[in-house]
C-alpha cells in the first residue's frame, strides 16, 4: 500500500514538473514540431486568455460628439422604464436594457516574438499578420471590432503598454484583420526604438476595442528562451 502510493505521489510530481518545464524550452527552436507549436500557441508566456469586459454605454450628447450615433447605446426601456408599473419594474427594465451579452473568450499573442512565429509555422496556422522587424506587435484574436470608418487610427490612440516607472508605450499603427466569422484579429505595432529589457519586469498591454476593453500583464522574466529575451 505504501509503495503504491509513494509511486502515485511520485507521478503527481512528474506531470508538474513536466508542465513547469514543458519539452520545448530545453529543445532548440529548430527543432520543434508540431506539438511543440500547439503547447506554444495553447500554454506559453507569450500567449494569454481573457475574457474582454464591456465599458459603460455612452450618453446621446457622447454619441453625437463622436459621431458615431449607434455606438455604446443601451437598448429601450420600455414603458417599465418610465415607472408607471412601479419601481421595481423600472430598476429591472433599466438593468435588462444596459445587458450585454457576454464577450467570450480572445486571445492576446505577443505576436512578434520569435516563439510565436514559429510556432504558427509548425501548426501550419493561416492568416497570421505581416510583421517587420522595426515593431513589437501584440495581437488580439477573435474578438467583435466595429465597422467604421478609420478606426484603426482610433484604436492607436487608445492602446497601451505599461512599464513599471517608465512612459507608456502607444501603437504607431493598428492593423484590422477581418474573418469570414465576423469577428477580427486586431494588431498592434509598438516601435522597437523604445526598448523592452530584462530589467522591466512586467509588461500590461491594455486597449479598448469599440465598447470592450481588455488588459493583459506580461511576464519579461517569463518570456525569455535559452537566455534570450523574445519579443
Amino acid at each position: 500500500m505504501y509503495r503504491a502510493v509513494r509511486l502515485c505521489s511520485l507521478s503527481f510530481v512528474a506531470v508538474l514538473l513536466f508542465a513547469a518545464n514543458p519539452i520545448w524550452r530545453d529543445r532548440p527552436i529548430s527543432q520543434w514540431d508540431q506539438q511543440d507549436g500547439k503547447q506554444v500557441l495553447t500554454d506559453s508566456p507569450w500567449v494569454k486568455f481573457v475574457m474582454p469586459q464591456y465599458v459603460r454605454d455612452l450618453s446621446p450628447d457622447e454619441r453625437v460628439q463622436g459621431g458615431n450615433f449607434e455606438e455604446g447605446r443601451g437598448g429601450g426601456v420600455g414603458l417599465a422604464g418610465l415607472g408607471i408599473f412601479g419601481k421595481e419594474r423600472q430598476q429591472e427594465a433599466i438593468a435588462r436594457a444596459h445587458a450585454k451579452p457576454p464577450a467570450g473568450t480572445v486571445a492576446i499573442r505577443w505576436e512578434s516574438a520569435l516563439p510565436i512565429r514559429t510556432a504558427e509555422e509548425k501548426t501550419g496556422e493561416t492568416g497570421a499578420p505581416l510583421l517587420d522587424s522595426d515593431h513589437y506587435a501584440i495581437a488580439v484574436y477573435d474578438i467583435a471590432a466595429p465597422s467604421r470608418w478609420n478606426l484603426e487610427n482610433e484604436l492607436k490612440g487608445i492602446a497601451f503598454l505599461k512599464r513599471v516607472k517608465k512612459k507608456d508605450m502607444k501603437p504607431s499603427r493598428v492593423e484590422i484583420l477581418r474573418q469570414i466569422d465576423g469577428l477580427s484579429t486586431v494588431v498592434y505595432f509598438f516601435p522597437r526604438s523604445q526598448e523592452i529589457t530584462k530589467k522591466d519586469g512586467w509588461i500590461t498591454f491594455e486597449a479598448q476595442i469599440g465598447r470592450l476593453f481588455v488588459t493583459q500583464a506580461f511576464s519579461v522574466d517569463e518570456m525569455q528562451l535559452h537566455g534570450k529575451l523574445e519579443l
